[in-house]
């Protein structure tokens, strides 16, 4: 429905993951292709009819085997109870002809057959098949916000209670249990669709209003556990950390690199009152740049940048309080409309509120595309004139003729922009604008960060949504260009693609997902784009209604797309109140798929930091820097590391990331850990065979290693 179709027929053939493994795939006819074909309709002659003309047409194409399958519902509608009038077609059928013969079977029966008979001759596809369904996450931006903080957030609480059980932590008996029942929460929630079949033309009926509720329940149920798992996690590790004579930060990196990057601390006023002069400092001793962000009657949220945070580990940090009543120092604002450090050089425009030159000065490259009609950071609100136009595509309808779709395209107005704030942590500027028809009174808000302490840059946004049911969309342009052989990649599950090359024919081409990371990339460095909380995007120019069947972008741009509400059924009809999201950049000539990937991932998993009591003692103890597993292996990527029910230990998932081989040092993963085995098993942990030396991690290989503890 409302897409292209890969293949001109049913094909079968052999999908190639990076690492060489194979799945044996068949893109069959639409799912009630039976009940189009009068299966179920009782009449015998009809179905006749209808089949010997499918079954002429699949001989004119040229289709290769000598059976065929396609799927039907008992009745023609979703999620359809079963019905008998198909085996009475089917009895009566095969007593009466005598070819073609016909048999109701599970799915799996074809699927045998090819693999037995006809697997030597199948052809084998070694490319991506993104989903045209995934735009109908755009039309609920918070909820997919929050699954998506979820999923971060669980490889981190995993990390947690990975870390506890290698410091000798018994964990509670049931905490397997809250991790599978919000993992079932999330996967109820990803699932494609979000609510009735009316919700478009009916939004408000009862049937719409509480589907929608049911849907979105699972977004917020994973949350509240995957909170609580965290809150047990930190303090089954806080038990194990030296108490100092002052109070201490302990800040958790549960990635297999040592990091360095922004934490946020809630801080207690006992601990650390309100406009005391204090410091925090690091291992060494040195000042870290921190910044208070907000306050209540009994704490403080900071930031503070955690330098040099162990793999798998954690670091301490001090709080110290000093004499006298000096305030902290206040941000400072300055004129001027450009931002700069020794890294970049951002140029932004009073008028239009957007930037206008990204110049990076170690590559000594514009990074933006300065003949784009959009700039980067710009905030485009579409309005097509209606939803049909975007249903040219349907199952009904193959209409294979591209008329543009008619449409408003509306940006920002009564620009503001503010002078540069200087903070310990970034300097920024602030721009305001107003779009009366998207947003309230209020405007949309656009904050451009260029951090001090790293080569990084953040794009925040927020704004408080208008709710509309006519269709919709928000995008956020980054026309990025560094030369003519620019080209763009994404990160999906497992494996990078590049839009248009080394995807399949007819699957999503005007949008795609984002799992972690997209890149801008040529033969001397790289742009990185990241973003927490919107991973729809638009390659290459904004694409609404084009529905191509292959396309490789003409630009290396990219738009994010934040939100919309253009299905005709089964997502939200519309969406208000306060939204807040951002994307996080960095370039490098670092091309690799390596430094990309660890690029996605800090930007999305979080590094967890907990407030440490001083000890009532007063005994001094030097603030710590631990790490408990480290690999020591730039292509290599933890995916996680997962307890296991019971006392079976810790399930590491691995993956490589270069294509290139590692060498994983099981001896030196034991000596680390404390555990007495080590073992590699499937993903469901089940065991294969107990490894003793070294192993090789092949090019894009995922392996299973489970770690037993005593």
């Amino acid at each position: 429905h409302r897409a292209q179709v890969p293949f001109d027929k049913p094909t079968s053939f052999w999908w190639e993951s990076n690492s060489g493994n194979r799945l044996l795939a068949y893109r069959s006819e639409h799912y009630m292709h039976g009940n189009a074909l009068s299966l179920t309709s009782g009449e015998l002659d009809q179905f006749r009819a209808n089949l010997s003309q499918y079954l002429d047409g699949l001989e004119a194409k040229g289709y290769p085997h000598d059976r065929t399958a396609f799927q039907f519902s008992g009745y023609v509608t979703d999620n359809s109870p079963p019905s008998t009038k198909a085996c009475d077609i089917v009895k009566e059928w095969n007593e009466k002809y005598e070819w073609p013969k016909l048999k109701l079977s599970l799915a799996s029966e074809f699927m045998v057959y090819l693999d037995k008979n006809k697997s030597d001759d199948l052809p084998v596809k070694k490319e991506a098949w993104p989903d045209w369904w995934t735009d109908g996450f755009g039309s609920a931006f918070t909820e997919t916000k929050t699954a998506r903080t979820v999923h971060s957030n669980m490889i981190a609480n995993m990390g947690l209670l990975s870390m506890a059980k290698f410091i000798g932590t018994t964990l509670p008996p049931n905490i397997t249990g809250d991790i599978e029942k919000t993992y079932d929460e999330l996967l109820f929630y990803d699932e494609h669709t979000f609510g009735a079949a009316e919700s478009i033309t009916d939004p408000q009926i009862e049937n719409s209003v509480i589907q929608w509720g049911q849907k979105s329940a699972y977004a917020w149920t994973a949350f509240k556990e995957s909170s609580l798992i965290q809150e047990k996690a930190l303090g089954l590790l806080q038990q194990h950390i030296p108490k100092a004579n002052e109070p201490t930060i302990a800040v958790f990196n549960t990635l297999n690199w040592e990091r360095s990057g922004l934490v946020k601390a809630y801080i207690d006023h006992q601990l650390l009152p309100l406009g005391k002069p204090y410091k925090i400092l690091d291992t060494k001793g040195n000042e870290i740049a921190v910044q208070r962000i907000s306050s209540r009657a009994d704490g403080s949220n900071y930031l503070l940048w955690a330098p040099n945070v162990p793999p798998m580990g954690y670091a301490t940090f001090k709080i110290v309080l000093e004499e006298g009543k000096k305030q902290q120092k206040q941000n400072k604002e300055v004129e001027g409309p450009i931002l700069e450090n020794e890294y970049y050089r951002i140029q932004v425009d009073s008028k239009r509120g957007v930037v206008t030159s990204l110049f990076d000065k170690e590559l000594n490259k514009e990074l933006v595309d300065l003949s784009s009609e959009y700039k980067l950071g710009e905030f485009i609100y579409e309005q097509p004139d209606n939803r049909e136009s975007m249903e040219r595509l349907t199952n009904a309808n193959r209409d294979t003729v591209y008329v543009p779709i008619k449409k408003k395209m509306s940006g920002l107005s009564d620009i503001k922009v503010s002078g540069i704030e200087e903070t310990p942590l970034w300097s920024s500027i602030h721009i305001n604008g107003k779009n009366e028809e998207c947003a309230d009174s209020r405007g949309v808000n656009f904050e451009i960060k260029l951090y001090k302490n790293s080569k990084r840059i953040e794009l925040s946004y927020d704004m408080y949504k208008r709710g509309h049911t006519d269709p919709e969309g928000v995008f956020i342009a980054l026309p990025f260009r560094m030369k003519d052989n620019d080209q763009l990649a994404f990160d999906v599950q497992g494996g990078i693609v590049n839009p248009g090359m080394n995807q399949l024919e007819g699957t999503s081409a005007d949008w795609n997902v984002i799992q972690n990371f997209a890149a801008v990339q040529n033969d001397e460095a790289q742009i990185l784009f990241s973003s927490t909380d919107v991973p729809l995007v638009q390659f290459g120019d904004i694409n609404t209604g084009r529905f191509y069947y292959k396309h490789k972008p003409e630009n290396p741009h990219i738009y994010s797309w934040v939100l919309n509400n253009y299905w005709t059924t089964n997502f939200r009809a519309s969406q208000e109140g306060e939204m807040k999201w951002k994307y996080y950049l960095t370039s490098s000539k670092d091309r690799s798929k390596s430094f990309a990937t660890r690029f996605g991932w800090e930007s999305r998993v979080p590094m967890l930091a907990r407030v440490i009591p001083p000890s009532k003692s007063g005994k001094a103890i030097n603030a710590l820097s631990i790490s408990l597993l480290d690999f020591d292996l730039p292509n290599l990527i933890l995916v996680s590391a997962r307890p296991l029910e019971g006392d079976k230990g810790v399930l590491l998932h691995l993956r490589e990331t270069e294509g290139d081989h590692a060498i994983l040092d099981v001896p030196r993963l034991l000596e680390q850990t404390g555990a007495v085995k080590a073992v590699e098993t499937n993903v469901l942990g089940e065991e294969i065979k107990e490894l003793t030396k070294p192993i090789l991690i092949e090019h894009y290989e995922t392996r299973f290693v489970l770690l037993k503890m005593l």
